[in-house]
């Protein structure tokens, strides 16, 4: 199983890429996030720019604009990587190794402020996590510790989570009740 204490551990922080924020993004469940780690989410800037993208078509505009909301709510805490951040040197490491800006921005402050990742990318962050150079949850770990924490049944986690497969959302191929019995 994975770690249990996370379930009940009051201090993780969590550094989002932009795929495991848009996941909850695109089917409006941020109020899952807020559950369970008001206080303690970041969003790395570069991660809010490649949402920007999406207010240039009319039909999606309102998931950058849900963004902003939530950032001018105070529930994402942005942080800007520049030359005086102390992930500023990882950051440009990682894109010249070829990884995506949010993965590498989501990285590199994950490792500086010894906080959590939250990617479901594992080919680009498994080599950090299997070195012990980051922590990481996927979205199944935190709908897991949603279901923990707030009494839901298997049934409601599947359906957010088959949400977020039609939004074409990349999850792994398993179903919760398996993920629960795996773990």
């Amino acid at each position: 199983m994975r770690d249990d204490k996370l379930i009940y551990k009051t201090d993780i922080k969590l550094v989002f890429d932009n795929d495991y924020l848009a996941s909850f993004i695109w089917i409006k469940r941020i109020d899952i996030l807020v559950d369970l780690y008001k206080d303690r989410i970041f969003v790395p800037q570069v991660v809010v720019d490649e949402f920007s993208f999406m207010k240039r078509y009319s039909k999606y505009s309102w998931v950058y604009e849900d963004v902003i909301e939530a950032i001018n709510a105070g529930l994402f805490k942005v942080i800007e990587i520049d030359s005086e951040h102390q992930a500023f040197f990882e950051y440009n490491k990682l894109i010249k190794m070829g990884k995506g800006k949010g993965e590498s921005a989501a990285i590199a402050i994950a490792k500086t402020m010894d906080d959590y990742t939250a990617c479901n990318n594992l080919r680009d962050i498994r080599p950090f996590i299997d070195n012990n150079e980051i922590n990481n949850l996927l979205t199944f770990d935190i709908l897991f510790e949603y279901y923990h924490k707030n009494n839901k049944s298997v049934e409601e986690i599947e359906a957010i989570i088959t949400e977020m497969r039609s939004k074409k959302r990349k999850l792994p191929d398993i179903s919760f009740k398996k993920y629960i019995e795996d773990n």
